[in-house]
């Protein structure tokens, strides 16, 4: 088996993620983007062994039905391209629901994307919420020394949500509405989800959007 060539380029793709696109989940989505840089002719590098993947990596999966206003993923080439000469193609071939921010050369030896992740910030907004009783349930979230939630993965054990709680912040131009920061990445994440939850507001219809990710990188 002949080896594939090694990647000599490695370009970070700024994108945003609206409407029904929303509701792609991220294995879908992965297979999306390969389809689009293959319809484009972008020169991707593929992994090694016998089932070659194209190196596309994601800052953080989305989940479903959160829309992404500055999602990033990084792809590594085989062959140097000028990124600014493939906006246009890329964007001229995706669907609704999908827009080009941005496209750039990263260098090739920087840390994967997730590890680098520290914060992710949110949008929720409510229906049928005053924002009196909005407020109230903001300060008596952020008041509470521990949050114990079901461990994800090992539900007989519990983890402390609170520290994982960066901010919530009332939006007064958006009644019903609040922005979280969250801790997001390998070191230590919190779902929005379980945050939402915590705040005992589960049940009441919302919207979210995941305004952007903060990565601590060198400066690009």
């Amino acid at each position: 088996m002949t080896n594939p060539p090694p990647p000599v380029q490695r370009l970070r793709l700024t994108y945003s993620k609206t409407g029904d696109a929303r509701y792609i989940g991220h294995l879908d989505l992965a297979r999306f983007w390969e389809r689009v840089f293959r319809r484009v002719d972008l020169p991707l590098a593929y992994s090694h062994g016998f089932n070659p993947q194209p190196r596309i990596q994601f800052a953080s999966a989305l989940p479903v039905g959160v829309a992404g206003l500055r999602e990033m993923l990084d792809a590594w080439l085989t062959r140097r391209i000028e990124p600014e000469a493939w906006i246009e193609p890329i964007a001229r071939n995706l669907p609704p629901g999908f827009a080009i921010l941005d496209l750039k050369e990263v260098p090739l030896k920087l840390p994967a994307m997730q590890a680098s992740l520290r914060q992710a910030i949110y949008r929720v907004c409510w229906q049928g919420i005053s924002q009196e009783a909005l407020a109230a349930r903001v300060a008596a979230t952020l008041a509470q020394d521990e949050i114990q939630r079901p461990h994800f993965k090992k539900p007989h054990k519990t983890y402390d949500l609170r520290p994982r709680i960066v901010a919530i912040e009332l939006l007064p131009q958006a009644p019903g509405c609040v922005r979280m920061t969250l801790l997001a990445g390998s070191q230590s994440n919190a779902r929005v989800s379980e945050v939402i939850d915590a705040m005992g507001l589960s049940d009441t219809p919302r919207a979210i959007v995941r305004e952007r990710l903060i990565l601590d990188e060198p400066e690009l």
